[in-house]
């Protein structure tokens, strides 16, 4: 079986470098994971590339697959979004919150899992890759990889800075996904 891990980027400040906050994430996360990886795999976003830099990750592809949420399908319901988050929701996990937004979101995961199954299907028998990605990319992705929830999968929480999910790839199907969380 191969593993396709996705982490999300680090805090990153306005020109999206990386802050101190963020550097200290991404050595927090450097300790969970497990080299060495067969491939390394960013968003386009420059964010993505330096957390992966900053986890150790070389020789990265870019593929925009794995990349930001877009921002034009949510546009109507951004009122409703930052109304949420006003009342103490994080940002994804108010995206979820709004029936209407579930079809673009999921939209967003199946594009992100073909990503990841065809980042698996280049890796060798047993082969891991390493990848950065986005908060409202990954946890779609693994909605919709698994059919479930996302208050099932995620308790309700949206992932941090450099937390992730791994991505159990067999054939050309995900066939579990497990969360990984930084530890406190």
């Amino acid at each position: 079986m191969r593993i396709v891990e996705l982490r999300r980027h680090a805090e990153r400040d306005a020109n999206e470098d990386l802050t101190a906050r963020g550097l200290e994430q991404c050595a927090r996360a450097r300790e969970t994971l497990d080299f060495p990886y067969d491939a390394f795999v960013t968003g386009p976003a420059k964010r993505a590339r330096l957390t992966m830099e900053a986890l150790g990750g070389t020789a990265t592809a870019v593929d925009p697959r794995i990349g930001p949420r877009p921002r034009r399908p949510f546009l109507e319901f951004e009122k409703r979004h930052r109304d949420l988050m006003a009342r103490g929701m994080d940002a994804v996990t108010a995206w979820f919150a709004i029936p209407e937004a579930i079809a673009p979101l999921e939209e967003v995961g199946r594009t992100a899992a073909i990503a990841v199954t065809e980042i698996a299907a280049k890796l060798p028998k047993d082969g891991r890759a390493l990848a950065v990605s986005h908060g409202g990319t990954i946890e779609p992705m693994a909605v919709v990889a698994l059919g479930r929830p996302f208050g099932s999968l995620f308790g309700g929480a949206e992932l941090a800075n450099c937390e992730g999910v791994k991505a159990y790839v067999r054939d050309d199907s995900i066939v579990r996904v497990d969360i990984v969380r930084l530890p406190p």
